[in-house]
């Protein structure tokens, strides 16, 4: 009897060990995993979609106050039926050669360094669009260095949904930090 009993003992015990090994190790691959995800969340805030939000904010903020002030009565600052005179023309090309082109240059390169932080699993359109708006800018700025004055506008408009990205992009992220934060608090209390 007693041999069975050391038995049963032992193998109580060393089941308890491995058990006690398995959910330590599983614990320790949670803590991982959730510090990883916190990290990572952690880089898309302050390398993309932080600076991203700055960016397009400012950029959205900075363009509002110009139309306030040049051609405001106007649908587009190149409308049509009111076309721009070439004092008009001369102001857009200042603005847009020493505040918005630089601006969406940022933009285009923060995008470009930081893709792999993009939330999504395809590029998002917002995005696509700013690079396209970007690229097809560079022509009609290279003819201003030349003097010639014959284009004004990009072949791709200005996508102002990137603002509308940029925002959700940063408060669902932030959510998220915040949960894992507010997570991890709670293990940390608890040990």
């Amino acid at each position: 009897m007693d041999e069975t009993k050391f038995i049963i003992t032992t193998i109580t015990t060393v089941l308890l060990v491995f058990i006690g090994y398995f959910l330590k190790y599983f614990n320790d691959l949670k803590i991982a995993r959730r510090k990883d995800k916190l990290n990572r969340i952690n880089r898309q805030l302050k390398e993309l979609y932080g600076p991203l939000l700055t960016l397009t904010s400012s950029s959205n903020a900075t363009w509002k106050e110009f139309r306030k002030k040049y051609r405001k009565d106007t649908e587009g600052y190149f409308d049509e039926k009111n076309p721009p005179t070439e004092e008009e023309k001369e102001i857009w090309r200042n603005w847009i050669s020493s505040v918005f082109y630089p601006n969406t240059e940022k933009i285009f390169n923060l995008i470009i360094k930081n893709g792999d932080l993009i939330i999504e699993n395809e590029f998002p359109k917002p995005l696509k669009k700013l690079c396209s708006h970007f690229e097809s800018y560079k022509p009609v700025i290279n003819k201003w260095g030349r003097e010639d004055y014959s284009e004004h506008i990009s072949l791709i408009k200005y996508p102002f949904e990137i603002d509308k990205y940029a925002l959700y992009g940063y408060q669902l992220l932030k959510t998220e930090q915040q949960k894992l934060i507010k997570s991890q608090l709670r293990y940390n209390y608890k040990s």
